[in-house]
């Protein structure tokens, strides 16, 4: 099997494949805010923890704050309240949580911005995975540049499990996973993810792409749908059938709104997503589809970058 640290060829290398790998997760932070997506989050984060023996390590960053009335910085006084309040809180999550028992885990409350916080624990502890839980609000048609899942997202140092507004608490969170490419600009680094989390659970894998609604008109062959099902099925292992039969799908339409849609159908458990290596800056398109995949699903999405600082 191949380990996943190594390097993955380009996407169009006619060598590259989907190979499945010896993953281990064996640190698992969990960012939570105490609303109800993190919670769920947790619980998630959990159930990943009992399949890999993870540990989990549980942060919340009591965020620096200005007066509403005067606008200035808050009292030392109001500064300390806040900071004894929400350890107080974290020890109310963690005594109510019961499935944490017989787990390995820590807690962290300080005063830092959520997503540095994330980031530095992250890299400190060398996680192997993130889980936040996200509101992912459309109403901008994207991450808010500076929100914290963007954020976390762009400069983790591991793969980033959001869990959305809609998403239930999975006992069994790879159970049905649905590997969503565009086949350009992700790589393969997610679909290796997808793979090894799949034959963990002797799971069931799908592997999807979105086409443009045109492309069903054109009679090129690179567009064609029998060309776009071969280059999906190209992504899989020469073995994979030893612990699934895998589902190629080719669907039509706008991704953010078809990938929702094919999950819920699939009976999906989780989404796995490649992610580009872009600048922080950018704000492509690729931001405002997660973003609405993560709004509109029933279950987790995981980024994967292809390229991991």
């Amino acid at each position: 099997m191949t380990p996943i640290s190594q390097p993955l060829p380009d996407a169009h290398s006619q060598s590259a494949h989907l190979a499945t790998s010896d993953l281990h997760l064996a640190r698992i932070i969990v960012g939570t805010d105490f609303s109800v997506p993190a919670t769920v989050a947790l619980k998630t984060a959990i159930a990943i923890a009992k399949i890999y023996g993870s540990e989990i390590l549980l942060v919340h960053a009591v965020t620096p704050f200005m007066s509403k009335q005067e606008q200035e910085p808050t009292t030392p006084n109001a500064f300390h309240a806040a900071l004894e309040g929400a350890k107080a809180e974290m020890r109310w999550l963690v005594a109510n949580e019961p499935m944490l028992r017989g787990l390995q885990h820590t807690s962290n409350v300080c005063f830092a911005e959520a997503d540095d916080l994330v980031d530095q624990v992250a890299r400190t502890e060398n996680a192997s995975l993130i889980v936040v839980g996200s509101h992912a609000s459309v109403g901008l048609q994207r991450l808010t540049l500076g929100s914290v899942s963007e954020s976390i997202l762009r400069k983790a140092p591991c793969p980033v499990l959001i869990v959305g507004p809609r998403c239930h608490a999975e006992s069994e969170p790879f159970r049905s996973i649905v590997f969503a490419t565009d086949l350009k600009t992700t790589g393969l680094r997610a679909a290796q993810y997808a793979a090894a989390l799949a034959e963990r659970a002797q799971g069931k894998i799908t592997l999807l792409h979105v086409a443009p609604p045109t492309t069903q008109a054109t009679e090129a062959p690179e567009a064609g749908q029998a060309y776009l099902e071969e280059e999906l099925r190209s992504l899989l292992p020469a073995d994979v059938t030893r612990f699934c039969q895998p589902k190629i799908r080719v669907e039509y339409g706008v991704p953010s709104e078809v990938i929702p849609v094919i999950a819920e159908s699939e009976a999906a458990t989780l989404i796995v997503v490649g992610l580009p290596h872009i600048p922080t800056t950018d704000v492509p398109s690729s931001w405002s589809t997660l973003t609405n995949v993560i709004h509109d699903s029933r279950c987790g999405v995981l980024g994967v970058r292809s390229h991991l600082v």
